[in-house]
This record gives C-alpha cells, structure tokens and sequence, in this order.
C-alpha cells in the first residue's frame, strides 16, 4: 500500500486528477491519459479506481502492456485477486519478456499465489536486470517464505541501504525477525 502523501503532494494529485478528467471528458479514447489517470489513483492509494483506468486502457488496447503490468500487480498485491492477476502479467510477460517490471509484477503475483519458489525465479530476474528497494523486498520475502533465509536477509539488508521507507521494509523486517535473522 502507498504510504499516506503530504498536503502538498495530494493537492498535486488533485490537480492532476482534475486536468486528466477534462482531458478525458473531451476524448474517453485517450490512452495516455487513462494511463496517467491510473497511475495518479495508483499513487494516491486509490487501487480501485487505478485498476478501472487499467481496465479502460485494455477495452482498446489489449496489449498495452503498461496496463496489463500495472493491472496484474494490483490485481494480486491491493485486491487480492491473484488467479485473475496472473492472466495479466502473463500476457505482459509474452509481450515484455525482458521487461524488470514485468518480471517482478508476475514474481509478485506467484507470490501472492503461495508458489514462493516460482515466484522467486521471477523476481532474481527482476533484480538482476534492473535492482531497486521494492524488487528487493519483494525478493527477500520470496526466500523468506520459500524457507532460505541467508539470502532472504542479504535481500532485506540490500533493499533496507536503498530505501527504509517502502511499505515493504516492514512486512520483510517482520518476516525476518520471524525467522530470526533480522538485523538490528
């Protein structure tokens, strides 16, 4: 889930909401607008109406592959609705197969899945193409949960140097007390 954004960031998105309604008042057929609109919601905490824009993006592109990206991780990490998720980032993945963000949208869907082992595969993948704290974390709680500890720790130790704030950095940290490797 998004972290709560400042005033200042919520007016902008606000804004943005506003401006990309009246964009799309004068064209619904607007692709890069529907897109900019989910990822604005996506950034606000606003899951349900980011996947509606996804979704919208799909009726005319079906290969687009932003939204079948953006839809597959929503889908199983904000609705819980991982079996429908799959069919989204597979499609991305057919379309994208070197993708980093493909790649850790269906290692993440795997996950949300319990196939903690496959989802690992995925999400090295992701890390090894293009390493950032979310992917990181993502991977960590992979090897956590698929019972490989040492490299779920060096995971969670590497994501925590690049950034302590994610959402994410708290579900891994607990995830390694759990199993008594956290560093403290």
């Amino acid at each position: 889930m998004a972290a709560q954004p400042s005033p200042r960031v919520r007016d902008r998105q606000e804004d943005a909401r506003k401006t990309l309604s009246a964009v799309l008042g004068k064209d619904d057929a607007s692709t890069p607008a529907h897109l900019m609109l989910a990822e604005t919601e996506w950034q606000a905490g606003n899951s349900a109406a980011a996947i509606a824009q996804f979704r919208k993006v799909l009726e005319r592109d079906s290969r687009n592959i932003m939204a079948l990206n953006g839809l597959g991780y929503l889908l199983a990490d904000q609705a819980n609705q991982p079996d429908e998720a799959l069919k989204y980032a597979q499609q991305a993945k057919e379309l994208a197969p070197q993708d980093p963000a493909v790649e850790d949208t269906i290692g993440w869907v795997y996950y949300r899945k319990g196939l903690y082992a496959v989802a690992a595969e995925h999400l090295e993948a992701a890390v090894g193409k293009e390493p950032n704290a979310r992917r990181r974390y993502h991977l960590a709680m992979a090897y956590f949960k698929s019972g490989d500890r040492p490299r779920g720790t060096a995971q969670l130790n590497q994501a925590l140097k690049m950034d302590a704030t994610l959402p994410e950095a708290a579900t891994a940290q607990r995830m390694a007390a759990e199993t008594g490797t956290a560093k403290r």
